[in-house]
């Protein structure tokens, strides 16, 4: 007897979801530069990069000053790393796509960060 494709569709679903909210690995189990990884709380550096041309993702170093950045993950992954701590994600207006934005990453002054976010 087969089961209806619903309910097969139904039962996947349900597994990639399981996958992707299992609680998170202690901090002796995380994963290292390069690994592959599901998604950024498995990964020391906080960032699992998903490789634009191929559909496999590996912990990745965050931004240095004047690379590529990503504010916010998207799935559980990014595709740009976020910046160190010391740097800010820097980015166009029109480069934003809801709340995620792309942008570079630049030290920001106390004063210029003071006015962007007050004013």
């Amino acid at each position: 007897m087969m089961l209806p494709q619903w309910l097969l569709l139904l039962f996947l679903l349900f597994s990639f979801l399981f996958l992707l909210t299992r609680g998170s690995p202690t901090k002796y189990n995380l994963l290292g530069l390069k690994e592959v990884c599901i998604r950024n709380q498995d990964c020391q550096t906080g960032c699992c990069r998903r490789a634009p041309d191929i559909c496999e993702s590996h912990c990745a170093e965050k931004g240095s000053e004047g690379s590529l950045c990503q504010t916010l993950a998207f799935f559980g992954q990014y595709r740009q790393c976020p910046c160190l701590q010391n740097l800010t994600c820097v980015y166009w207006k029109s480069e934003k796509w809801s709340a995620i934005a792309f942008g570079h990453c630049q030290k920001i002054g106390r004063q210029k960060l003071a006015e962007k976010m007050f004013f």
